[in-house]
């Protein structure tokens, strides 16, 4: 048993060592290779601000909400028509992973304030102040996403093709990104099953005695079950569906919120 013991302490330690020397090479490799752009701390060096035809990017921010994939291509490959250039010449494979590595000890505080006043200045034309996108520009409802943080950091740098909504990595600084993702989260609908199965008995038991009963119908569904189905068609059927005429006008008469809440009832009653 002490012997299991010494070497399971054996074990943590020499993890710890490698972690931390690791970490020690990444430190050099940054200072080495990023820290005149982007600063020594990750928060953009007077020369870094003066890059064109943009300044180097602020590095605090990614942490929590860029893919480490990303940060890999981003190291090895540049991006091009800025002043990122290529590194895999400089660094080899396991030095970028260190480089990551540190890049990821950077820390800074979400600014919920920032993030508002960000959003405002640059997403509500489309998404609405609220965030529920009714602006006639054909834009995705955030009250109700389900994207994570890096899934809507991604789409804000990037933006998504064949759509309206275009890269913002140029009008945003990394930080901006981060807080108004932040932001973007705390705007979302928290469902209540309670309400919605509330809402279950008093709008839809008279013709599903339960969530487990239900059946779909049409061409599409019957291949489909009710767990296949995505939050946006469940809504869809609940309040446009061929049945609502004959569930009457409790169904029509629905709010996005509480047909929100119904979903969320249903998922919980048929995991």
């Amino acid at each position: 048993m002490l012997k299991k013991t010494v070497l399971a302490m054996g074990c943590v330690v020499l993890l710890s060592s490698t972690a931390i020397a690791s970490e020690m090479h990444g430190k050099a490799l940054y200072e080495q290779n990023c820290a005149s752009c982007h600063g020594a701390d990750g928060k953009v060096s007077q020369m870094g601000m003066k890059l064109k035809p943009f300044p180097a990017r602020d590095l605090t921010a990614l942490a929590e909400v860029v893919d480490r994939d990303e940060l890999r291509r981003i190291i090895a490959y540049g991006i091009r028509g800025t002043a990122m250039v290529p590194k895999r010449y400089d660094l080899d494979a396991a030095g970028i992973e260190d480089v990551i590595d540190y890049v990821f000890t950077f820390k800074r505080k979400i600014n919920m304030a920032n993030g508002k006043k960000r959003f405002e200045q640059v997403c509500a034309t489309c998404h609405g102040f609220d965030g529920r996108a009714k602006t006639g520009m054909g834009a995705k409802n955030l009250v109700y996403s389900n994207l994570n943080l890096k899934d809507t950091v991604h789409t804000m740098r990037y933006g998504r093709i064949g759509t309206k909504m275009t890269s913002k990595r140029h009008q945003l600084t990394n930080p901006d990104i981060e807080d108004v993702a932040y932001y973007v989260h705390e705007l979302r609908f928290k469902a209540d099953t309670k309400k919605g199965a509330a809402l279950f008995s008093s709008t839809c038991k008279s013709c599903h005695s339960s969530p487990s009963a239900i059946k779909l119908g049409g061409n599409r569904a019957r291949t489909m079950k009710l767990t296949d189905m995505s939050d946006y068609l469940l809504d869809l059927r609940i309040r446009h569906g061929r049945h609502v005429d004959r569930a009457g006008k409790k169904v029509a008469k629905l709010s996005e919120d509480e047909t929100q809440n119904i979903i969320a009832y249903l998922r919980k009653e048929t995991k």
